[in-house]
């Protein structure tokens, strides 16, 4: 009797162990969160191509509060495949700029992903970035006169209020290193919104000696919040240049320096030290305290 039971208790310990074995393994770290689970139905669901069914459980997964960066993508992800599957293109085209605005610059893997699928996000991607980039129109400066300091002007659309700060980048051509000055808004102008016109002022820094012409390199740059740069005009190793003509128009006040062979003093000092130089030269031949010279022989030549 006692046999038959220990072999009872056997079969049900062996029994046990199957079952739990069988069992799929209990979750570890973020699979506690009520989003990852969500998130992996909603999967299995679009595997299934059960997307009613997958789109109402990435729609609860979405709610799930501290879900991660990386599970939102994916949420968006699935949510635009599964409306262009159903043909709602306007739906599709918000879930996928929702997931943008997580990830700016994700990109779906081209292996894993339809060819429908994979185009219609790039388009909505290329849509995102054209509208959300400040754009910048500017007139290369050319040829100008010379002038105590030189305008610059930028045409600025910035629809999302990006633009933080504005500056024009120079320096005379040759020289190592860019000087830079802030353009301000002149004012708002109603044509486009988000629009307005920058300008700024390059001082003529420069000291002249016997130049004609003189070339300036410059770029423009705009930057945000964080100090990135979200448009420029030119940069430090392709700038935009122009020519001043320093024959026309006005130099600054001291800016034009004599070259030293061509300064009067120069001259001046030179002619006074070759005056003093043949003066000492005489007074030390003549001076000689009443002695003779002496003779070096001479021929007199008579003609008759």
């Amino acid at each position: 009797m006692t046999g038959k039971i220990t072999h009872s208790m056997a079969r049900a310990a062996l029994c046990l162990c199957v079952l739990c074995a069988s069992q799929p393994a209990w979750p570890q770290g973020d699979d506690f969160t009520r989003g990852n689970l969500k998130l992996k139905e909603a999967k299995i669901l679009y595997d299934n191509l059960q997307y009613r069914e997958a789109l109402k459980k990435l729609k609860e997964a979405i709610r799930v509060k501290g879900t991660t960066r990386k599970d939102i993508v994916e949420i968006y992800k699935y949510m635009g495949s599964i409306y262009i599957v159903q043909g709602q293109k306007k739906y599709a085209v918000r879930a996928f700029e929702l997931l943008l605005k997580v990830s700016p610059n994700y990109e779906m893997n081209p292996l894993l992903t339809s060819p429908k699928i994979l185009n219609f996000f790039n388009k909505v991607k290329d849509s995102v970035q054209k509208r959300d980039k400040v754009i910048m129109r500017h007139t290369p400066i050319g040829e100008i006169s010379a002038a105590e300091r030189i305008e610059v002007k930028a045409y600025v659309v910035d629809l999302h209020n990006k633009l933080r700060r504005m500056q024009v980048y120079f320096r005379r051509r040759g020289d190592p290193e860019y000087s830079k000055v802030q353009m301000r808004p002149a004012k708002a102008t109603g044509r486009e919104a988000g629009a307005r016109t920058y300008v700024g002022y390059i001082p003529f820094i420069w000291h002249l000696t016997d130049e004609v012409e003189m070339f300036i390199d410059y770029y423009i740059a705009g930057s945000d919040a964080k100090g990135r740069w979200v448009t420029n005009m030119g940069n430090p190793k392709q700038p935009l240049n122009f020519r001043i003509n320093l024959m026309a128009g006005k130099i600054p006040e001291g800016a034009r320096s004599t070259p030293v062979l061509k300064s009067w003093w120069f001259w001046t000092l030179v002619g006074v030290g070759l005056a003093g130089a043949g003066i000492g030269t005489y007074f030390g031949v003549t001076a000689g305290g009443g002695r003779s010279q002496p003779t070096t022989g001479q021929a007199v030549l008579v003609i008759r």
